[in-house]
């Protein structure tokens, strides 16, 4: 009898934990937050974009969520530039080269090329303190007035796709936004990638290998392979094969 009241009382606190779950599941999974078509036209209007620029935290960022994107846009003829916030030196160092940083440089320059970015851009800012660094965002308000771009491109800091997070990721976006807010009007798009509520989709089925190609230059971080990009790109919720999905801030 006594093991028959401690397993429903294990059964029951399961079934609660379960019920508990259920909300945090729906507010943290990512769906679409427009129907698939609008989203695939919004889509279709961020690739008509003329003058791209993308801000991320390491090298590599780039290449595993927006890879595909930056590539067709580049296919379309924008002008598409990118700056890196760190050289990533506490990222992992899978192999064991002696110098990281430049190592990493290297990778992220590799990628580049394959993927057709115009203007590639350092800023040497400590790894997991570039948020914090004091030349962070003076260095993003220069790199803008010199580019003006019609587009900018960072991580979702408010609402970002679980499980990975990372203080370089939503911190520097932050700070990118709060620039942006400043900008007033005449401010450009800014779309934002990671996110768990797109309403926007992009079609990157046709580029699809070669996002993988540029993804596995980056060797120290993933050992020389793209591998996963297929899983965790899928394209169903919009209706195609593979696709990356942005927020439209407002």
């Amino acid at each position: 009898m006594r093991f028959r009241s401690s397993g429903r009382r294990a059964f029951g606190w399961l079934l609660g934990l379960g019920v508990a779950l259920v909300p945090l599941v729906l507010v943290f999974r990512v769906s679409l937050a427009v129907p698939p078509v609008q989203a695939l036209q919004a889509g279709e209007q961020l690739l008509g974009r003329r003058t791209v620029l993308a801000i991320v935290g390491h090298p590599d960022d780039l290449e595993w969520y927006v890879g595909g994107t930056l590539r067709r846009l580049s296919d379309a003829g924008a002008d598409v530039q990118v700056v890196v916030a760190t050289d990533g030196e506490r990222g992992p160092n899978r192999t064991q080269v002696p110098d990281l940083p430049a190592t990493r440089r290297r990778e992220q320059q590799a990628a580049a090329r394959i993927n057709g970015y115009t203007r590639l851009r350092f800023l040497h800012l400590p790894d997991r303190g570039a948020a914090r660094d004091p030349r962070f965002v003076p260095a993003v308000e220069q790199i803008y007035r010199e580019v003006q771009p019609d587009a900018l491109m960072v991580f979702d800091p408010d609402l970002p796709a679980l499980p990975y997070l990372h203080v370089d990721h939503q911190g520097t976006a932050r700070a990118v936004l709060r620039f942006w807010q400043r900008l007033g009007p005449s401010r450009p798009l800014l779309y934002l990638f990671q996110t768990r509520r797109p309403d926007v989709a992009v079609d990157i089925t046709a580029v699809m290998a070669i996002k993988e190609r540029a993804l596995a230059q980056h060797v120290t971080q993933n050992g020389g392979s793209g591998s996963g990009m297929r899983r965790l790109f899928g394209g169903q919720a919009a209706g195609v094969r593979y696709a990356e999905y942005f927020r439209l801030y407002k």
